[in-house]
């Protein structure tokens, strides 16, 4: 095993690539500003083992990256230098991106030459982008003479220090192999991205009903790379005992990825909004963009260019995939978890989820999880809500450390809609299969919708469902007010942060507004941004208006297996007659109690589940 010095580690490609190599039994030496940050980091995608990880503190663009003696005297008998620093910003200004792009290669090369005089170094990997011009080939002299007037400050100095590190490390006889990832999406399973300023731009631009006209058309493309693939790579990279000088390519080829108008109607089906009906020619979209469109329309003139026409070699990164038996292809079944957790971040920002709660997948749910021992807890929330904000109830429950999975429902939080003609039918085969892919039995804990869905799938799941608690379930059809679909979805799209708080107040969610979580209602505003869950919302509440939707059998039902907590403060909604022999709890409490009262509501179910 190798000692590796590697930057960037605490971005969303550098803490995957430390767990690739921190699971090879790598000695982790890791430039950081902030120890507290990357631990977080790094916690933040399931990772508590630091045992191979060593930060030392510095700055990219500092004088020996801002390394103290101490610190630098411990990368003497290091055998890899990674370099992955540098910010994903393409706004950076010129002063800002020479600082960390160029000044940062200069700071490096200068720590790999100290490092080669006393110990030779073994490889250097240096991790890029798929635009920069550069390769093995090019020498001393050498310059592509188009960069300098036409790539923005953040391509530029990244293609400078590309050239840069070549030419510094090529008289040492260093070996060098230069990463050049294309777009980096979610890992290749639950497609979680936080880097928003990639894909996400071509999501924003779709939800906002921008793109009815595609960049450049079928000869165009966006390569796109999962940044589990990217870290394997570079882990595979790092065993290589003879390493030469390349250049790696970390894409698809073009005739096996979706062009920009495939691409952008993918997204507009996950998203939700009416797909493009043309094409406009790529250079004369970005020309409207230069003269300042894109300041109008909040779309980065920068962003046009990660948007290309040509294919690039991909041979060395296909040979070193086969030789260490990596599938580095994009996952189809993954983009729509990928343009969902975009669509939810881009409507949020960033949420941190509590530890030792992270964000994950089941089967086709996006969902929060707690690990642990015993029978799962699967939580199911209602409309106007998601898995995070049951996050206090599920912080509550004072359970014996049993596994809990907070779950998204289709096209709510980061969900992919089920696109199921049968909208409520499409919600309970959804949660049918996460269950089947568990394997033990569940406890389904469901709040109002998600009340009368964990009793549907309870009722067609029996030997799978251990117990069923229902908060204040749908057992009957709701209000005629949201039967139009046209009336509810433009509500929704035009409702103020007040006039929601009305709303919600006159249905009997909450009792009054003082009871109303701080961070409520703002949360299910910007929720209701976007179009994909609006309308899924919209179709829900108008399924709940129609009886024919209201399908359970309460005489199946096991009453060993039900429970019922029930908020005496709805009046809109009532316990029909054929569920009253159930166990029934009553809480002095409107609809919305699991929200509003959840150290009641998860006391109440902690002492079920104990017992």
């Amino acid at each position: 095993m190798s000692t590796i010095f590697m930057t960037g580690g605490s971005g969303f490609i550098g803490r995957h690539v430390l767990v690739a190599l921190a699971k090879a039994n790598h000695k982790l030496y890791v430039l950081v500003r902030s120890k507290e940050k990357l631990i977080e980091a790094m916690r933040g995608i399931g990772w508590n083992d630091f045992s191979f990880i060593t930060p030392v503190q510095g700055d990219l663009t500092k004088p020996s990256l801002g390394l103290n003696p101490a610190d630098l005297q411990l990368l003497h008998h290091v055998d890899i230098i990674i370099h992955a620093g540098g910010p994903m910003d393409i706004l950076l200004t010129a002063e800002e991106a020479q600082q960390v792009f160029l000044d940062g290669a200069r700071e490096i090369t200068n720590i790999a030459k100290m490092i080669h005089d006393s110990n030779p170094l073994k490889h250097f990997i240096h991790v890029v982008g798929f635009k920069s011009p550069y390769s093995e080939q090019d020498h001393e002299s050498q310059r592509h003479n188009d960069q300098d007037s036409k790539e923005p400050p953040y391509e530029k100095m990244k293609f400078e220090a590309d050239l840069f590190i070549r030419q510094a490390l090529r008289p040492w006889g260093i070996p060098l192999s230069v990463v050049n990832p294309s777009v980096v999406i979610g890992d290749s399973y639950t497609g979680i991205t936080e880097q928003v300023g990639g894909l996400g731009i071509l999501v924003d631009t779709v939800r906002r009903n921008l793109m009815a006209l595609v960049p450049g058309g079928k000869d165009y493309w966006l390569p796109l790379v999962h940044v589990d693939h990217v870290a394997a790579f570079i882990a595979a990279l790092s065993a290589e005992e003879r390493p030469v000088d390349h250049t790696y390519y970390l894409l698809d080829q073009k005739s096996n990825s979706p062009d920009m108008i495939e691409l952008t109607r993918l997204v507009s089906k996950e998203v939700r909004v009416n797909g493009p009906f043309g094409a406009i020619p790529h250079r004369f979209l970005k020309a409207i963009l230069n003269l300042g469109a894109g300041k109008l329309v909040n779309m980065p003139k920068e962003s046009i260019d990660f948007i290309v026409n040509t294919d690039f070699p991909v041979s060395p990164k296909l040979a070193l995939a086969e030789k260490n038996n990596l599938d580095l292809s994009v996952s189809p079944s993954t983009l729509p978890f990928v343009i969902s957790d975009l669509d939810y971040r881009i409507s949020h920002g960033t949420i941190h989820v509590p530890p030792p709660f992270r964000l994950n997948r089941r089967a086709n749910l996006a969902t929060i999880e707690r690990a642990g021992e015993g029978t799962p807890i699967l939580i199911l929330h209602g409309t106007f809500s998601t898995a995070y904000n049951l996050l206090p109830l599920a912080e509550q429950l004072s359970t014996a450390g049993n596994p809990i999975y907070l779950i998204d429902l289709p096209g709510f939080g980061r969900s992919p809609f089920h696109h199921n003609p049968s909208i409520i039918e499409g919600f309970e085969q959804a949660i049918m299969e996460l269950i089947l892919n568990i394997p033990s039995e569940v406890i389904i804990v469901g709040h109002s919708f998600g009340g009368y869905l964990a009793a549907k799938v309870m009722e067609k799941l029996q030997d799978r469902v251990q117990r069923v608690l229902l908060l204040q379930p749908v057992l009957h059809a709701i209000g005629s007010n949201y039967k139009s679909s046209f009336l509810t979805h433009t509500m929704l799209r035009l409702m103020s942060k007040a006039a929601l708080t009305k709303q919600l107040l006159h249905a009997q969610g909450f009792e009054h507004i003082e009871e109303i979580p701080a961070d409520y209602i703002p949360y299910i505003h910007d929720e209701l941004k976007s179009a994909r869950v609006r309308k899924t919302t919209t179709e829900v509440m108008s399924a709940l208006t129609q009886p024919g939707h209201i399908t359970l059998n309460p005489n199946s039902w096991d009453y060993n297996k039900v429970s019922i907590l029930w908020g005496t403060k709805d009046h809109k909604f009532e316990i029909p007659n054929p569920y009253r022999d159930f166990r029934i709890t009553h809480l002095p409490h409107a609809h919305q109690f699991p929200i509003s009262h959840p150290e009641d509501t998860a006391r109440w179910i902690s002492k079920l589940i104990n017992n």
